[in-house]
């Protein structure tokens, strides 16, 4: 099980030795601006706009359209591909279904991320 940011900051107190000092903590002040910068971290959105930056040729990333598809994918030689699979869109209310054709450019890519790693 992963720990808590909370969990995660105790740790470090101890692990650094924060005691208290000159009538404030120096453990609950680390704790407060450890728990508060991860917060602000897990706020942050995981989307690259492609008007930012393009993904590495060939990556296996996570494509976002203008009209709200999101689905796995690639970008090669100035050209999006969906991949192989179901994609999470609907074409007369029933699932769209690709096998490694690049997106149709009225689709229009508006952002990527990479694959998310789940490692514990």
């Amino acid at each position: 099980m992963k720990q808590t940011v909370q969990e995660r900051a105790q740790e470090m107190c101890e692990a650094w030795g924060m005691e208290d000092n000159h009538g404030y903590s120096v453990r609950d002040t680390f704790k407060v601006g450890f728990v508060q910068g991860a917060n602000w971290q897990a706020e942050q959105s995981t989307w690259i706009s492609v008007e930012d930056r393009l993904p590495e040729e060939n990556e296996n990333i996570i494509i976002m359209c203008e009209h709200g598809a999101i689905f796995n994918g690639t970008y090669c030689n100035t050209v999006w591909f969906c991949m192989d699979g179901y994609i999470n869109d609907t074409f007369k209310g029933n699932s769209v279904y690709s096998s490694m054709v690049s997106i149709p450019p009225l689709w229009k890519p508006i952002a990527w991320m990479p694959i998310p790693k789940f490692d514990e």
